[in-house]
């Protein structure tokens, strides 16, 4: 008998599905721990992969492609501050060098960009400008006329570029009084058209905050809690001459008094202060609804207003320039070789392509660490077909027994019950990626409902919802390989004993 002839393949396959449908429940059973690895597999990935696209597509929106974001690349970095504060939980105090000043809390300043390194930002060949960057948390939006108020984020246009223009028109220019606002703003406000706020006049209104103030205006020295920690000490451990005691007491307590921090938190708030813009245009709605665009000059101006700080955001060396910086380059093509002449420059430079990498692979790591569930299925679901396929030869070993004396060989014997279970993964591998697949569809509706104001993706197009669960085509065939080779590598010991029986007492089997 020739395993590879047509109508032995053929006769093959029939006593396959002859055999797993004729006992229903059991192929069933035998089947679930294939199909709850499958639908994890499915739901992972699409999951995985979904939600990388969705903060993918937000973020390109939101981050113009010609855009790199500068920054010193010591005294810009909270984030190595917040290593040294928690990565060396249980570990010995680390020695302060120079190299490590940002990780240590005392040490560690704020320093904004020298206005020597933005002449030379301004000089290297394909940047277009360069502004400071800014981030305004407004107390509310409202529009001239409407008594109703609207939370805001004000970001410099700059930073989203025209492709986000959904309809109207760019600023006329910097110094405008001039605003684009978030389509999501439509529905806010009960607008069905964005001619009805094209034209009208908003106002913005900026509450100076205290403690952003002593961050963003440069005026956080965390040495500040050093002073603190010493006037404590010197209350705890007094010395024993009480007039020393008493100027030392006095000293400190005057230089605190007189230091920054305690004077911008004790000032007392100013009345919040409005600023006035014409909406010329409307954005493209995106993951933060409620963005408001300005020109440099107006949006600098709110954020000395913000920060309660008049010196920041200055072009000239009249003032600060700001902690990072966004350099607008001239094609999108220019950027790689731009970010290093940056480097050169001692500085940071951070593109999209960098937060976007970053991103896909935290995904990438969080798939991976879920993985863990679709092993451990893929294990039970080896195990469950080896017990089911092991019972079903001692079951059958009259009927191995008839095949073997009507002519079926070994082989053909071992290959049967090989493909069983092959068969049994396949399906099974069917069965869980169609579930995963529904459940990622009423996934991708809920997903709708929650976020009605987020552009969708694939299924976007026909339902109108968002696409948070995105399945890879590939997912599907290499799924369904890799079910039949887990179940026909579970029926290979099963496969041997069956071959291996003897006809004769196969035959005598009851």
């Amino acid at each position: 008998m020739n395993l590879f002839s047509p109508s032995v393949q053929r006769d093959l396959l029939y006593d396959v599905f002859l055999n797993l449908f004729r006992k229903k429940l059991r192929a069933l059973l035998t089947m679930t721990g294939v199909i709850i690895g499958s639908f994890l597999v499915v739901l992972i990935l699409s999951l995985s992969h979904g939600l990388s696209e969705f903060l993918d597509q937000q973020i390109r929106a939101v981050w113009d492609e010609r855009m790199i974001k500068v920054r010193l690349k010591k005294g810009g970095a909270p984030e190595r501050m917040a290593k040294g504060m928690f990565g060396g939980l249980g570990e010995p105090p680390q020695e302060v060098k120079e190299e490590n000043e940002e990780e240590i809390p005392g040490a560690f300043k704020f320093r904004h960009i020298p206005h020597e390194s933005i002449d030379k930002l301004k000089k290297i060949d394909g940047v277009v400008a360069v502004q400071p960057e800014i981030w305004v948390m407004p107390r509310s939006m409202q529009v001239m006329g409407d008594d109703r108020e609207f939370d805001a984020i004000v970001r410099p246009w700059i930073m989203a570029g025209p492709d986000m223009l959904a309809y109207g028109n760019d600023f006329t220019s910097d110094e405008a009084r001039e605003c684009i606002v978030s389509e999501a703003y439509l529905v806010a406000l009960g607008y069905k058209d964005p001619s009805q706020l094209i034209g009208k006049t908003v106002k913005i209104r900026v509450q100076e905050d205290a403690y952003i103030a002593m961050a963003g205006g440069g005026q956080m020295d965390l040495k500040f809690l050093d002073k603190l920690r010493d006037i404590a000490y010197l209350m705890r451990n007094p010395p024993e001459d009480p007039e020393l005691a008493m100027i030392s007491t006095f000293v400190m307590l005057r230089d605190l008094a007189n230091s920054s921090e305690i004077k911008a938190l004790t000032t007392k708030p100013g009345v919040a202060k409005e600023f006035e813009a014409k909406v010329v245009g409307v954005s493209k709605k995106g993951l933060l609804t409620n963005m408001i665009y300005l020109p440099p000059d107006l949006i600098a101006e709110m954020g000395r207003v913000f920060l309660r700080n008049p010196d920041m955001y200055k072009m000239d060396k009249s003032g600060k320039f700001g902690i990072e910086g966004l350099v607008q380059v001239r094609s999108a093509k220019d950027v790689p070789r731009i970010k290093k002449e940056v480097k050169k420059l001692d500085m940071k430079a951070t593109t999209l392509e960098d937060v976007v990498g970053f991103i896909h692979g935290l995904f990438t790591a969080l798939s991976a660490i879920l993985s863990v569930f679709v092993l451990i299925a893929g294990v039970v679901a080896f195990f469950s077909i080896v017990n089911t396929l092991f019972m079903a030869v001692s079951e059958r070993k009259r009927e191995i027994g008839v095949l073997q004396a009507i002519g079926a060989t070994r082989g053909y014997v071992a290959a049967m019950f090989a493909a069983e279970a092959g068969a049994i993964g396949l399906i099974g591998g069917l069965i869980g990626y169609l579930f995963g697949k529904l459940l990622c569809l009423f996934g991708n509706i809920y997903a709708a409902q929650g976020l009605p104001y987020v552009p969708g993706g694939n299924w976007g197009h026909i339902l109108g919802v968002s696409d948070l669960f995105v399945t890879p085509w590939w997912l599907l065939p290499l799924m369904m390989l890799g079910a039949a080779i887990v179940g026909a590598l579970a029926g290979v010991l099963p496969a041997m004993r069956a071959a291996k029986l003897d006809p004769a007492e196969a035959l005598r089997y009851e």
